[in-house]
Formats: structure tokens, C-alpha cells, sequence
């Protein structure tokens, strides 16, 4: 019989443009060397700098076509691992069905507590653990916060 101790749960979703400038800023604090004049002399600068700069210039390119065009299409994916009693205490079913009514299009968390017929509070608590997660995002838009899903994929992989 397998015993399932852990999950790896990947998220793959759209960092916001803040998020990919600080990304960018903390390549680039932790190198020694000037990632707009890379210089690849040795096989060890290939397999040291190549992939440094590999993801510091799609994190450059993708704020500059933010700033062109409007629209991110930078995708990123988190992996964590959590215990599998974690992992079944984060994803309820009740989540589960708050991210599918988000899906459908909600106008506020009222309006979300509304459709799932459940107290305003509760329904706070959960989007927040789901916030938390990555997996949706509060945006307060007047006086109404929204609940938004920012996530474009997740993966649960029994490790």
C-alpha cells in the first residue's frame, strides 16, 4: 500500500506588473555582473549566467511589452509542498465552489456570499487562504472589493 505524505501544488498564473519589476530588481541585486552586458567567455559563464539572464530578460521583455501593448503575458509558475492534511484543509469543497462562482463572475464578496449561500464573514476567511494561495486576487474596485482569479493552472502531484 502507498502511503501519501505530501502534494506538490503548482500554480501557473500572471504576475502583475509590480511583481515582475521586483522580480527583475532582485536578479539583478544578486549578481555580480552587469546583466545588460552579459558576457559569455567559458562554458562556466554559459551554465553560471545563461540562465540568469535568460530569466531576467523574460521578466525585462514582458514589463516592456506591458508598458507597450497594455496587456502581461508573463506566466509564472510556484511550486510548494504541502502535508496532505494541509493540503485537504485548503482546498474544500466550499473553496472549490468559490472559485468556480468567481469563474462565473461575481460583484463583490456579498454578492459572492449570496450565490454560494453562505455568512459574508466565512466567505471572507476563505478567499483570503485562497488569496494567500495565488490563487485569486481582492481588488477593491470603489467600495466593493472583488474577488478576481489570477491562477491560470493548478497541479497537485503526489510526491
Amino acid at each position: 500500500m502507498i502511503k501519501i505524505i505530501e502534494m506538490q501544488i503548482k500554480i501557473a498564473r500572471r504576475l502583475t506588473p509590480e511583481e515582475i519589476l521586483e522580480m527583475e530588481k532582485q536578479i539583478e541585486s544578486s549578481i555580480d555582473f552587469d546583466i545588460r552586458r552579459i558576457e559569455i567567455k567559458s562554458n562556466e559563464d554559459i551554465k553560471k549566467k545563461w540562465p540568469i539572464y535568460t530569466k531576467w530578460a523574460s521578466l525585462h521583455y514582458a514589463y516592456k511589452a506591458y508598458e507597450e501593448e497594455g496587456e502581461n503575458y508573463y506566466i509564472y509558475e510556484e511550486n510548494f509542498t504541502l502535508p496532505l492534511k494541509e493540503l485537504l484543509k485548503i482546498l474544500t469543497e466550499k473553496k472549490i465552489q468559490l472559485i468556480n462562482e468567481i469563474a462565473k463572475g461575481v460583484e463583490s464578496i456579498s454578492d459572492l456570499a449570496r450565490k454560494v449561500k453562505r455568512d459574508v464573514t466565512n466567505v471572507y476567511r476563505d478567499l483570503k487562504v485562497l488569496e494567500k494561495l495565488k490563487i485569486i486576487k481582492l481588488e477593491k474596485v470603489g467600495k466593493n472589493v472583488i474577488p478576481k482569479i489570477v491562477a491560470e493552472k493548478i497541479t497537485i502531484e503526489l510526491i
